[in-house]
């Protein structure tokens, strides 16, 4: 069992190695990558082919890899929590929608318009278990904001389950990519004969995905670069050993490489806890907080007096979860919020999967005369300094056009 005292040099060791651990460069997954979109590239369809029969031992045609989701019937329990999983997910997202607006200057406007994508991949992790529940966190919020065309992108086992095929019909999702890993991320983001490119790539995956990803970006949108799966707990001594540790547990059961952590002012508390857990005990649970903000974990649950303002002081977090009765476990599939949340400590900077990562934004700008003559010669001024004189002379140009017709 691993336990550190919050002040001690062994615990400060122990921080850094966790922060070095998650930001690590998987070398030989971008190297993985590489050959794929090189690959793709290269032969299309026939490589995308050859990848599934050298990783998924499946001999698919290369004009197959592409299939429509068949009608199928399934027990109407899983049903049942299908459709109350994707109607809450679509009742929590719905007030994301971002609008257009316009700011009017007189008679001149700007006008901020917001427009969905054409057309978004959502990849399905297909490895060791099949994740009906992110092809419902990716696809609702993308039909929310307008997205006309999905795409599942999933591995060929994953993609005989007649589950997935049943999300797929309840969501309007008409295409299905049956390859995995990079070589599906690639096919999707670049396109071959057969698999039309998508404009935006989301949903979690495993290292060689998001190297994937990351080579891909500007080529493709993508909605983060995720790592390993992550949780911290932070507990005091009223705390339920065994509601902790279902939490670290559910969280472990991801892989060996998921990161789950205790941090509690229960000296007790941390020597009941599961030996896959590291544990730090600390001062004061403002102590613990910003321990869990340096480390900036995808998600925090906290089992103590007063979650909901321990909460509020909680900065650098995908997802927070307050009291006995919010385990993370249920964000996962039935809460309704997203459980495509950021990693490796890029909660930082990135957000939980929304509406809003499905659209995208331009300017519109119609100016009257009056407004360019007022402005125009302030711009002039910026551009000559910043050693830009033809940026200066195009509106001049123009304002010496409209006082010619005015």
């Amino acid at each position: 069992m691993r336990i550190y005292r919050s002040s001690s040099p062994e615990a400060e060791e122990a921080l850094r190695g966790i922060i070095a651990r998650r930001n690590a460069t998987n070398e030989n997954a971008l190297r993985v990558a590489d050959e794929m979109i090189a690959g793709v590239r290269a032969t299309g369809d026939m490589y995308v082919a050859a990848q599934i029969a050298k990783f998924d031992r499946v001999n698919i045609e290369p004009s197959k890899v592409k299939i429509a989701p068949r009608d199928v019937a399934i027990g109407a329990d899983i049903a049942d929590a299908i459709d109350t999983a994707i109607a809450r997910v679509e009742a929590f997202h719905r007030a994301q929608l971002p609008q257009s607006y316009t700011w009017r200057d007189g008679d001149s406007t700007v006008q901020h318009r917001v427009r969905a994508l054409r057309r978004v991949g959502c990849y399905v992790p297909g490895g060791r278990a099949v994740y009906i529940s992110t092809l419902i966190m990716t696809a609702v919020p993308a039909r929310i904001a307008g997205v006309e065309e999905l795409v599942c992108i999933t591995t060929p086992a994953a993609a005989e389950r007649e589950e997935l095929h049943y999300v797929c019909n309840r969501l309007g999702i008409r295409e299905v990519y049956r390859c995995g890993g990079a070589a599906g991320v690639a096919a999707a983001a670049i396109g071959t004969e057969t698999l039309e490119r998508v404009d935006k790539v989301v949903g979690p995956g495993n290292s060689y995905v998001t190297a994937a990803k990351m080579r891909l970006i500007g080529e493709v949108g993508i909605d983060m670069t995720a790592g390993p799966t992550e949780l911290i707990v932070i507990a005091d001594e009223t705390a339920d050993a065994q509601l902790v540790i279902a939490d670290l547990l559910a969280q472990a059961e991801h892989g060996p490489d998921s990161e789950v952590i205790l941090l509690t002012t229960s000296r007790s508390l941390a020597e009941q806890m599961p030996e896959r857990a590291i544990t730090f005990v600390v001062g004061t649970l403002d102590e613990a907080v910003a321990i869990a903000d340096r480390i900036a974990p995808e998600h925090l649950s906290i089992h103590a007096v007063d979650a909901e303002n321990l909460a509020l002081k909680a900065q650098n977090c995908g997802a927070i979860y307050c009291g006995p009765s919010s385990p993370p476990a249920a964000g996962d599939y039935i809460i309704g919020s997203n459980h495509v949340l950021p990693t490796a400590g890029s909660a930082r900077f990135f957000s939980p999967l929304g509406v809003y990562d499905f659209v995208k934004r331009s300017n519109v700008v119609t100016l009257t005369i009056d407004d360019l003559l007022a402005i125009a010669p302030k711009g002039e001024l910026i551009a000559q300094f910043e050693g830009l004189p033809d940026h200066a002379r195009s509106m001049a140009a123009r304002r010496d056009a409209c006082l010619a017709t005015s």
